[in-house]
């Protein structure tokens, strides 16, 4: 750090790292920030002290074939191609990153649900949850926090696949602060209430439920989405009444059970409701859009499909301009977002242009605001995970082209990131749905206040998390959108391929 407490663009770095426990992820941060041009030393450093049974956890793990794709702990040898290099001179930052109880002074350390200490981090995966993470600076007995983040699990019952999530998380905010000096933007100050859990009990209880889902999924299927909506009557929308209302108040898609229904986008047009969603047949395991239509006592018709591409199509985004009809689809594993015509509305789609091409980018959600259009977005570029990231584009134009504000994810926050529905304007400021994937993917819904944007990033102010509706016999929602008449969202749960509705949504 310079005289004033800024970290240079191109710093002199010096890691701290454990002799006896180096991994997979630093060997990757070392490259990583020698790719960035920034000057990287190491020198080793002892470890911390392991609990009691982690040494069973991780080879019972790698025994049962749970381990992640790539391993976390390289041999307990010295790697290859790193050697101690002592600083001749002073860095200009110092990573602690030996995961030991007591770090060095005058470093910047990361913290997990405020602790020093790769045993706290451990302490949240055995209970299922990431932690939450910063990066703080210890200066004269001083803690400075330079950035914050609270990731997303998607196999929290794995804990070498919970370790390397957050590694991941870890190596993208070290190498934000040692480019800008400080990220810290975006995450709501109150940690997780910690809970203890055992090594012995986590595998035991983990293995067990691993074995019911097992068996569970050859009878049924998990995630089965259902789409609902309601008339909105004087009472106002969710974003007034920041309450989800019980499933009495919900009418309820039907569908087959071969199939499910999601991310529901409504759009009006000559007195009538049309709503695009994706359709996703159990049969092919690939999203297609298909469109239903709403009379003005909430009846729906059958949905029948209008866009098919052959790769994985989801979130519907559709608006209207200069007399022609939109649409931009989520279509992440075809690695480019994409907008389509209407020819004619609404039934056949062509591809008009690429908005972006080369970024796996989900839930892409336009906006405008301060005379510009924004669009927020899930970017999966910046980690195994796309549930807690967001990225952030600005335009001319909802037809383009779009920019990107920065090359790093301005948010990383598995409660409040992840677009869920597009940006409303009520009470006489902008709104945001956002996916709370904190309990698992689409597990509820946060109603975030748009305060402010820019190049640098969006600032948002969370004003509720909403659960699904209850009475619903579901797990999850994470979809809301709204017109003048209709508010609609989608919920999941289990459904019985045998029996029907026995596990299907209440009606």
């Amino acid at each position: 750090m310079d005289a004033d407490g800024e970290i240079k663009t191109m710093a002199f770095i010096s890691l701290l790292l454990p002799r006896d426990d180096f991994q997979g992820w630093h060997d990757d941060l070392i490259k990583m920030l020698r790719n960035d041009t920034h000057h990287v030393v190491v020198s080793w450093r002892q470890g911390r002290s392991t609990l009691p049974g982690m040494a069973l956890v991780e080879d019972l793990e790698r025994l049962l074939g749970r381990r992640h794709r790539r391993p976390l702990v390289s041999c307990k040898s010295e790697p290859h191609d790193i050697i101690e290099q002592v600083a001749q001179d002073r860095p200009d930052i110092v990573f602690d990153l030996s995961g030991g109880d007591h770090p060095e002074a005058g470093s910047v350390i990361p913290l997990f649900d405020g602790l020093a200490g790769e045993n706290a981090r451990d302490a949240a995966l055995f209970d299922e949850r990431a932690p939450r993470l910063q990066l703080v600076s210890l200066t004269g007995g001083d803690m400075h926090i330079l950035a914050d983040a609270l990731p997303a699990l998607e196999h929290p019952w794995s804990l070498s696949a919970g370790r390397h999530a957050i590694a991941q998380r870890l190596v993208h905010l070290i190498r934000a602060v040692a480019r800008d000096g400080s990220i810290r933007r975006g995450v709501a100050r109150k940690s997780p209430e910690h809970r203890s859990g055992s090594p012995l009990t986590f595998i035991s209880r983990t293995l067990t439920a691993r074995i019911a889902r097992r068996l569970r999924k050859l009878v049924a299927h998990d995630g089965h989405w259902r789409i609902g909506w309601r008339r909105i009557e004087s009472g106002g929308s969710l974003y007034d009444t920041l309450r989800m209302p019980p499933a009495s108040h919900w009418t309820w898609l039907d569908d087959d059970r071969q199939r499910y229904f999601a991310d529901p986008f409504p759009f009006e047009h000559q007195g009538t409701t049309y709503v695009f969603c994706e359709e996703f047949p159990y049969a092919t395991r690939s999203g297609i859009i298909s469109v239903f239509t709403l009379d003005d006592q909430g009846r729906a018709t059958r949905p029948r499909p209008v866009l098919d591409c052959g790769t994985h199509l989801s979130y519907p985004y559709v608006f209207g301009k200069s007399g022609q009809f939109w649409m931009m689809p989520e279509n992440a594993a075809n690695g480019a977002l994409e907008l389509y015509r209407a020819d004619p509305f609404p039934d056949r789609w062509v591809l008009d242009r690429t908005l972006i091409a080369g970024r796996h980018l989900s839930d892409a959600t336009p906006f405008r605001m301060n005379d510009r259009w924004w669009m927020t977005a899930a970017d999966h570029r910046f980690g195994d995970s796309a549930w807690d990231t967001l990225a952030l584009f600005e335009s001319d134009s909802r037809l383009g082209p779009w920019r990107a504000c920065g090359e790093e994810a301005f948010m990383i926050d598995a409660r409040c990131a992840r677009p869920g529905g597009a940006v409303v304007r009520r009470n006489g400021a902008l709104w945001r749905p956002a996916q709370d994937c904190l309990s698992g993917y689409g597990s509820g819904l946060t109603l975030c206040r748009i305060d402010a944007v820019s190049r640098s990033g969006l600032e948002q102010t969370v004003m509720a998390h909403l659960g699904p509706p209850a009475g619903a016999a579901c797990d999850g929602v994470h979809t809301l959108n709204l017109t003048d008449r209709f508010e609609i969202i989608d919920a999941a749960g289990w459904v019985s391929m045998t029996s029907g509705a026995s596990s299907a949504l209440r009606r």
